[in-house]
Formats: structure tokens, C-alpha cells, sequence
């Protein structure tokens, strides 16, 4: 078939032009072995942070938690590129300068040509960060890379440790809180001594014994009204100067009685003959006698209502300032309770940070050191080995290049003369 392609036209290419190829090869990969050779040797060192977990963890106040390991702990905000902005950021690298600048050339005394020299790569665990660093000097590559861990470890352990900046927010706190106390006890001692609600509220008690007293001598002044009524009435059919009878002077006299009992609230209780009269007057005077006790039993009807209607009113004033002083009371207890609870728990914080400030030990720690880098980096070979490989490359291009330009174009084929006729 037309189509197919015989390899053989490309391998004969590759053979004729073969000194070619691999004299490009030749003279590439030799070039850059020799400028391998003339480059100034470069060393590496590295050093290895670890991210530890806490074997403890203090939590003596627990009004104030810490937050829970796995939602924020330090391998979790350290790990992925959180942890490689951190070791690389500009604050980093230059108080790395500040440390070590004086031991680099000038040129590379700043944040640049610093930046080129480190590199920060996460490790094959979470916890495991690799803080590498490229200098021509090899003692001077050991110091910087040690340098640059340490000051990784101390800034992430100020970051997300007990550092001293946290005990000193929690001390100023606790003063805050106690100042707080202090102030809501003396408030709810300035409350108590004028505190009336006891004395108040016996008045209270008294205003609601005498509003049932009041109503209860109304209702028996009625019914005792009623009873002089009706003795009147039955008086008033008799003639006026008949002699009393000892029946009328008995009723007259009990009501007499009630009436004094209704004012006095004591019971009076009388021994009497079983015959005989109790006055001399006439029923015209015990009906004058009657009609004087009902005016005065009307007038102490409506004194007893007077004050029984005042009476709710001064109650409920009671019971309102009652219920002023009880409110007041109870917020100033419950500020004083809340100061309180904001003084313990942050007492206990404070102790609980104490303590943790005193590990030194920190949850970031320098798990190896860079030691100084017996050899320069062995990149000669590889240089070598990229570079033939790219002198091959192109060799096989430009074969195949003059090749195409070196054969004629094929001219296209000429177009058939038409035929008379058709």
C-alpha cells in the first residue's frame, strides 16, 4: 500500500549522518563537563524539624478549654504549605540575616539572594519538616542551616505554644476580674445595709391583716345595720308611749352590744334577769335609741369602707418596692456570682498556663541538625549526561532537517488534455 512508511528511509538517514549526530553529542556533553569543571563547587545541608504531640495536656479551668487536638493542633497547622510559608516568610529570612549576615558576602547580605539559598520541604510524615540550604562554603552552609532551624522551632513554638505572652494576657485577667469582685461584693454590702425588705414586708403583712379585718367589720356592720332596721320596723307598730318591753330592751341591748363588739372586736357577754325590765324608757324612746345607733353604725359603715378602699392601694405599693429591693438584690448576687466564676476560672487558668510555660521542651523540636557537608554537590555527570543527551537531540533534527531541504520538490503532475468531443 501506498500509505505505509518504510522505516528504513529514516533509518538510512540516521547512518549517513552519523558524524554528524555524534559529533554534537560529543561536543555538548564535553562542554558542559568543562563548565561543570569551572564552576565553583556548591554544598548542601539539611536539617530535620519534628512536630511532637503532648504527652499531657493541662485543663484545670474548664470554663476556658483549649482546643481539641484534632481540630487544631500543632502538626495540623504546620503540615502542607502553612508550614513551608511559615520557614520561608520575610520575617524569617531576615532575622536569619540579622544572625548570620555578617559571616555571608555582600551580595548576599540580603532577602533575595537569601530566599535562593533555602528551601523548605515537607517530609514523608505530616510532622516532618526538611529545611535544606545551598552555599559555596561549607562550614557557612552547616551554620546557616542550623541557624534557620532554630529559629524556625522558636517561632513556631511562640506561635502555637504556652508562650510567656499568653500567661501575661490571663495575669492581666485575673487582675481585671478580681478589681471586678471586689466591686460587686462591696455593691451587694452597700445593698444590704439599706436593705428594707424585712420591715417592709411585716408592714405588708399588717396592711393585708387590717384589709381583712376591714372588710370582715363591714360585712357584720351590714348585718348589724339590718338587724336595727328591723327592730325599728317592729317598734314602729307599737305605740310610742307604751313601756318597753323586756323583749324590746334585750334586742336593743344585744344590738348595742354587737355594735361595741364590732368596734372593740372583744366579746362582751351579760348575765340578766329572767324577769323584769332593763329601763324605764317607752318604745317611742327605744326607736329614738335605735334610729341614733343606725346613724352611727352607718357613719362607722362608711369610715370602715374608706379605709378598706385604701387599702389595696397602699398594699401594692408595698408589694411594689418589695419586689424593687428583691430585683436589685437578686442582679447585684447574680453579678457577684458571675464575677466570681470569672475569677475562679480564670485563677485556675492561670495556673494551668504556669505550668505549661514551664516546658521548655516546646511541641516543635530540632529532631537533627545539619552537620558540615563533606563534598560539593555531584552534579558534573548528571550536567554531562543532560547535555549529551541534548546534543543527540539535536543532531537527529538537523539530519533529518538537511535531508528534507536537500531533495528536489516533486512538480505536480500535469492535468490530461480534454478529449475533442466529449
Amino acid at each position: 500500500m501506498e500509505d505505509e512508511i518504510d522505516l528504513r528511509v529514516y533509518i538510512n538517514v540516521l547512518i549517513r549522518y552519523w558524524r554528524l549526530i555524534v559529533g554534537l553529542t560529543l561536543v555538548a556533553g564535553v562542554a558542559a563537563f568543562v563548565v561543570s569543571l569551572l564552576m565553583p563547587a556548591v554544598y548542601q545541608a539539611t536539617a530535620v524539624v519534628a512536630v511532637t504531640r503532648p504527652l499531657y495536656q493541662f485543663q484545670l479551668a474548664p470554663g476556658i478549654q483549649n482546643l481539641p487536638e484534632n481540630t487544631a493542633s500543632s502538626t495540623q497547622v504546620l503540615s502542607g504549605k502553612a508550614a513551608l510559608d511559615l520557614a520561608t516568610s520575610d520575617a524569617m529570612i531576615q532575622q536569619l540575616l540579622d544572625q548570620v549576615g555578617s559571616d555571608l558576602p555582600v551580595e548576599e547580605r540580603f532577602l533575595v539572594p537569601m530566599r535562593g539559598m533555602l528551601k523548605a520541604a515537607q517530609g514523608g510524615d505530616a510532622s516532618i519538616v526538611k529545611l535544606t540550604v545551598t552555599n559555596r562554603n561549607p562550614q557557612r552552609v552547616a551554620k546557616i542551616t542550623n541557624a534557620w532551624a532554630s529559629l524556625y522551632v522558636r517561632q513556631v513554638n511562640d506561635l502555637y505554644g504556652q508562650s510567656a505572652e499568653q500567661l501575661k494576657f490571663f495575669e492581666s485577667q485575673l487582675a481585671q476580674a478580681k478589681s471586678d469582685l471586689d466591686a460587686a461584693d462591696q455593691a451587694l454590702v452597700d445593698f444590704q445595709k439599706r436593705n428594707d425588705a424585712a420591715v417592709l414586708q411585716a408592714q405588708l403583712a399588717a396592711k393585708q391583716s387590717a384589709l381583712s379585718n376591714y372588710l370582715n367589720l363591714n360585712e357584720s356592720l351590714k348585718l348589724l345595720l339590718q338587724n336595727v332596721l328591723s327592730l325599728q320596723d317592729q317598734l314602729a307598730r307599737q305605740p310610742a308611749n307604751d313601756p318597753s318591753t323586756l323583749g324590746d330592751d334585750l334586742s336593743t341591748l344585744a344590738l348595742q352590744v354587737n355594735a361595741l363588739n364590732a368596734q372593740s372586736g372583744i366579746p362582751i357577754q351579760l348575765q340578766l334577769p329572767s324577769t323584769g325590765t332593763l329601763s324605764n324608757k317607752t318604745v317611742g324612746q327605744q326607736a329614738a335609741y335605735l334610729a341614733d345607733l343606725a346613724k352611727t353604725i352607718e357613719a362607722k359603715q362608711t369610715e370602715v369602707k374608706k379605709q378598706a378602699d385604701a387599702a389595696p392601694t397602699e398594699i401594692m405599693a408595698l408589694q411594689g418596692r418589695v419586689q424593687e429591693i428583691n430585683t436589685e438584690g437578686a442582679r447585684l448576687t447574680r453579678q457577684r456570682d458571675m464575677a466570681q466564676n470569672v475569677y475562679t476560672t480564670l485563677s485556675q487558668k492561670v495556673g494551668e498556663t504556669r505550668i505549661a510555660a514551664q516546658d521548655t521542651s516546646g511541641r516543635v523540636r530540632l529532631a537533627s541538625a545539619a552537620a558540615v557537608p563533606e563534598k560539593p554537590l555531584g552534579g558534573k555527570l548528571k550536567n554531562t549526561a543532560i547535555a549529551a543527551a541534548l546534543g543527540l537531540f539535536l543532531g537527529v533534527v538537523a539530519a533529518f532537517a538537511i535531508e528534507y531541504f536537500k531533495q528536489p520538490q516533486a512538480e505536480p503532475a500535469a492535468r490530461p488534455a480534454p478529449v475533442p468531443g466529449k
